[in-house]
């Protein structure tokens, strides 16, 4: 008898909803068919049964994690991209600030506000940081046509666009955190899930409100995977909770500690730590007994191993081995809420920002004195402070859409060995932003104090440090 030849094949599951998809691929560990086959004999009605059985009955995960959702989310804050943005399996495009010149038109006002007596102070505020913007771009752009002539055979507007981004780039500090933006987001339908339920129990009610109008959106989609996404009476508890619980524990007379990057934790043992995981991927010994034989070796030999496992790097697009997640760093870092928005987009690490405020002061923009509106600026940020803390003695947190993106926000980060290689590596370059440039200088630093033999790999770019 001669035996069927069986071929491999790689193709693309399409023209069905995704959830007919997402049972497709959950049914194939039940039947030996192949997924196109599976995918022929489904409809929406057994799709919803299925999931409804497996998915939300059952629990099984990962059968949502193979339906997908692209939506175009338009005209929200910087505020609440953020809390958007705070779901780590996902993939955001955003519209950027840096690149753009803002009208005063997109800006959001809560309802609390609209509806309280700020309401005259939140639009005064607002205003005049336009003003200022306004003046700002104007002056920054006539100074950079005298310093950027034409250079031959550019045209007019690659002209414009090559002097327009670094004003920009400059000016964006002014902007309020009121400021509208566009994000377009793809997710699994696990993760669109939750994000919907954190929507939904978030203390901004601009968030909540996208939360209901994601859910149904999405529901035309994947009209079972986000049914059930309802408000999480836990989070919404323990977010009350836990601010009251921080004040009793916290003086509010200590002195805060204003430093740009402190390395908070590390691991005392790192190097043993990621030598003894990669050795065990290549051979057949426990972790422990490879420990044991490394802590008979010297320092200056177990430094010569990691080199070799780092081998030859010669670009940061060849990525380390997995086995440097084996050990890890926790940062506190403080830096001006337009490089913060940069830097949280880095979401395989875990982070924890604390709310935006004025308190800790602002950065100024790359030449300031050159402009001749150095004091319209620190009166700009003035302005906004004032109304700042004279809204947020009654909306804490609505006061902080009137925060200028210059304004310093502290967050946590905790990433391993592999992810701060990426991290530093791409932020650290010329093309980068100054402010979280300098973030990633000061991290290199810190790691280089305690662990050199990890630092001198990492690719970082110091020019025009």
């Amino acid at each position: 008898m001669t035996k069927k030849k069986i071929q491999r094949r790689v193709y693309v599951l399409e023209g069905k909803p995704e959830e007919d998809i997402a049972m497709a691929m959950a049914v194939t560990s039940r039947s030996p068919m192949p997924f196109d086959k599976i995918l022929s004999q489904i409809d929406g009605e057994k799709s919803s049964n299925f999931l409804e059985k497996f998915y939300i009955t059952y629990g099984h995960g990962s059968i949502a994690d193979t339906a997908f959702i692209h939506i175009a989310i338009e005209n929200v804050s910087q505020l609440t991209i953020k809390v958007l943005e705070n779901t780590r399996l996902a993939a955001y495009q955003e519209k950027s600030t840096r690149y753009q010149i803002i009208d005063r038109y997109h800006t959001v006002e809560p309802k609390e506000i609209k509806k309280s007596k700020y309401h005259k102070l939140y639009k005064e505020t607002i205003d005049y940081l336009f003003d200022v913007y306004e003046k700002f771009v104007a002056r920054l752009l006539e100074q950079a046509r005298k310093k950027n002539p034409k250079k031959p055979g550019e045209s007019d507007g690659s002209w414009e666009n090559r002097i327009r981004i670094p004003v920009t780039d400059r000016c964006r500090l002014i902007l309020p955190a009121a400021v509208m933006g566009n994000v377009g987001v793809t997710m699994s339908g696990r993760s669109i899930e939750y994000t919907v339920a954190k929507l939904l129990s978030s203390p901004f009610s601009e968030a909540r409100e996208l939360g209901k109008e994601i859910k149904r959106v999405a529901k035309n989609k994947l009209p079972i995977l986000v049914k059930f996404a309802d408000p999480i009476s836990y989070l919404q508890k323990q977010e009350r909770k836990l601010g009251k619980l921080t004040e009793k524990i916290l003086s509010k007379k200590e002195k805060v500690d204003s430093k740009r990057v402190t390395l908070v934790q590390y691991d005392k043992n790192a190097l043993e730590e990621v030598l003894a995981a990669t050795l065990e991927r290549f051979s057949d010994k426990s972790y422990k007994l490879i420990l044991q034989n490394l802590k008979k070796m010297s320092q200056k030999k177990k430094e010569q191993i990691f080199d070799e496992i780092i081998g030859e790097r010669k670009m940061r697009h060849d990525k380390p081995l997995r086995e440097l997640e084996n050990t890890f760093y926790t940062f506190d870092i403080i830096c001006d809420f337009g490089a913060y928005r940069d830097l949280q987009r880095h979401r395989m690490l875990t982070q924890t920002a604390q709310p935006l405020t004025t308190s800790l002061g602002y950065e100024e923009p790359a030449g300031l004195n050159e402009t001749g509106l150095a004091d319209l600026y620190h009166q700009a940020m003035k302005k906004a402070d004032d109304a700042y803390w004279t809204v947020a003695k009654r909306y804490p947190h609505e006061a902080q859409y009137i925060v200028p993106m210059a304004y310093k926000r502290r967050f946590l980060f905790n990433l391993n060995l592999r992810e701060l290689f990426y991290l530093i590596e791409l932020r650290s370059r010329p093309q980068g932003h100054i402010s979280y440039r300098r973030v990633v200088w000061d991290m290199w630093e810190a790691v280089n104090k305690v662990h050199p033999y990890f630092a001198k790999h990492i690719k970082i770019d110091f020019t025009g440090k």
